[in-house]
């Protein structure tokens, strides 16, 4: 039982009240990282009321959430802003699960599905404990029941003096309104907010932040105070007790690999081997590489589910299946890198034919990513350690998530697809229309370059004064959705005069004039 219950109800009050005053109808931006920050000092203000001393490793996860949640608070792009908000609450999770024993090091996959959905419950059962939680104890062991009737004998008094001013104050303030016009504006407006027509809402978010105060207290007290204390895992046990036969694990295994080395055998062939063999075959270079990157990098995931599952399912009762197992495991492993390299390969040259788009460079951030993770997974197998792959997992999903927000995706999109357009292919003009701020100074570098090309500049400087539009002249953003974005490209297209690309407003659509074509401010959607 806690000793502070009522700090247990106040930090998840506070950090639900913080949801609704952040994120409620705002973009996402600093918000997330302010929030976070809040979330981790009232974990640790608890822990220290409580005497919980926290796991080392702990320190490590904490500085980790704080760099995912800072990726909103950079990046515009959505996909980056999305992976950090969503790894950052599955981080959250993780560390109330792991806050006191820093096992997130040590787990096996299962072990953290397995605590992520312990905090799930905890959540939803462990506040009734607060209820049952008795006052603090004296150092004699005694309740300290004469503390607890002098906080009530203290608040009392003010309960009351509240429930007395508020007929007084409004009856004076009513008098002082009709003395004063200025004072009765003032007050109106002061009092704005509690509009009776917005009554519906302020119920709504009243109901949602007591069910989250109700979630947080759950969750604070399971981080702090388990129901039970958690043993390290051990990794080199199984998380489940080996029932699939020896056969029938190496049917299955000796077919897919033998599916898999016909398909290499063709890629060397034909991919790997040049243009030459592909147009031999029939096919154009770009009509065979555009097809399949994306499925060859299914084929990579579940290849490595495929062999996780048998690892932990299948018997191998003998050293000679032992052995025969990791061969084949490692067999099926090289043989996913070499068709994973093919689908980086299709990537490249899509990409080369048909320029770069959002989805292309994530798979192209994500391949690097899913290939270290294979060879980790090689490796555990050939040392006999293959219950250390959860934390190889982690970390491969850490890292995407850091890559993204750091990599500047829209930034990079924008710089490759302009180079295109240098080197004489394509100039894909509309689609740097669907990019977010992120881009903007990069865009902006090549437009101030001379003797750009005309096309290319007249669709970067039609571009720049769309952005221009919507980030200098619509209304300034709330400061909880404030990204350094936003701000970086405030005072990179601030005080330029866009006279040669004008932009107006017609049936709530901007339109940029170029020359005597008018374009609307936006590319497409849809692109693979």
């Amino acid at each position: 039982m806690p000793r502070y219950a009522n700090r247990f109800w106040l930090a998840a009050l506070v950090v639900a009240w913080a949801v609704d005053f952040l994120f409620f109808s705002q973009t996402p931006g600093v918000s997330l990282l302010i929030w976070m920050l809040l979330v981790l000092a009232a974990g640790l203000f608890l822990a220290r009321s409580e005497g919980v001393r926290l796991s080392p490793l702990t320190w490590v996860l904490v500085g980790l959430l704080v760099l995912l949640s800072a990726i909103p608070f950079l990046r515009a792009e959505p996909f980056s802003a999305g992976m950090g908000t969503l790894l950052s609450i599955g981080g959250l999770m993780l560390l109330a699960a792991t806050f006191r024993t820093g096992n997130w090091l040590y787990n096996r996959t299962w072990d953290t599905i397995g605590e992520l959905l312990g905090v799930m419950i905890a959540a939803l059962f462990r506040p009734f404990d607060l209820f049952k939680a008795q006052p603090a104890r004296v150092e004699d062991g005694a309740l300290d029941a004469a503390g607890k009737r002098s906080f009530w004998r203290g608040a009392a008094p003010v309960l009351r003096g509240v429930l007395l001013a508020i007929p007084v104050v409004a009856v004076l303030a009513a008098l002082l309104s009709s003395a004063d016009l200025v004072f009765a504006d003032r007050l109106k407006s002061l009092l704005s907010i509690f509009d009776i027509e917005k009554l519906p809402q302020y119920i709504f978010r009243l109901v949602y932040i007591s069910i989250l105060t109700y979630l947080f207290a759950g969750v604070y007290l399971h981080a702090l105070l388990p129901g039970k204390a958690a043993a390290r895992p051990d990794s080199s046990q199984p998380v489940v007790n080996p029932f699939l036969g020896w056969t029938e694990t190496a049917i299955v295994l000796g077919a897919v690999v033998l599916l898999f080395a016909f398909f290499v055998v063709l890629q060397f062939q034909y991919l790997f081997g040049g243009q030459v063999n592909i147009t031999a075959a029939g096919y154009t270079y770009s009509e065979y590489a555009r097809r399949g990157f994306s499925e060859l990098v299914a084929v990579a995931v579940l290849s490595l589910l495929l062999t996780l599952t048998l690892g932990s399912v299948a018997r191998r009762e003998t050293a000679s299946q032992r052995a025969t197992f990791t061969v084949m495991t490692v067999a099926l492993l090289v043989l996913v890198l070499v068709i994973l390299g093919s689908a980086l390969q299709r990537l490249l040259l899509y990409e080369q034919a048909y320029g770069f788009t959002r989805l292309r460079t994530y798979t192209l951030i994500f391949i690097p990513w899913l290939a270290l993770l294979l060879l980790a997974a090689l490796g555990l197998e050939l040392g006999h350690r293959g219950g250390r792959f959860g934390l190889a997992l982690l970390i491969a999903i850490a890292g995407f998530g850091l890559t993204v927000g750091a990599f500047n995706v829209d930034g990079f999109i924008a710089r490759q697809n302009i180079e295109r357009g240098l080197r004489g292919e394509e100039f894909d003009r509309a689609y740097l229309g669907e990019l977010s701020t992120d881009a903007v100074p990069v865009m902006m570098r090549y437009f101030q370059q001379p003797g750009l090309d005309p096309v290319i500049r007249d669709g970067l400087g039609a571009e720049l004064a769309c952005q221009a539009q919507v980030v200098l002249n619509t209304s300034q953003q709330s400061w909880k959705s404030f990204t350094v974005s936003r701000a970086t490209a405030q005072q990179v297209l601030a005080g330029r005069d866009w006279k040669d690309y004008p932009v107006a407003l017609r049936d709530g659509t901007y339109y940029v004039t170029v020359g005597k074509k008018q374009d609307p401010c936006s590319g497409y959607s849809g692109m693979d």
